[in-house]
């Protein structure tokens, strides 16, 4: 988030979603989920059940 100078409280609310979206959700590797980006993640996933992915994380 800090990589921009924020003109006013109206570019900061523009800039996050593309920050959510481009670099936290692709980029950004959570220890919760065994150092994956949520979207890699979710993907290894696929179609598998919340219980179950967490027993992935676990492992």
């Amino acid at each position: 988030m800090y990589l921009w100078e924020y003109k006013d409280l109206a570019d900061v609310e523009r800039r996050v979603p593309y920050f959510i979206q481009e670099v936290y959700n692709q980029k950004r590797l959570h220890s919760a989920l065994g150092y994956y980006p949520p979207n890699e993640f979710e993907e290894m996933i696929g179609g598998q059940n919340s219980m179950q992915a967490c027993q992935i994380t676990l492992t």
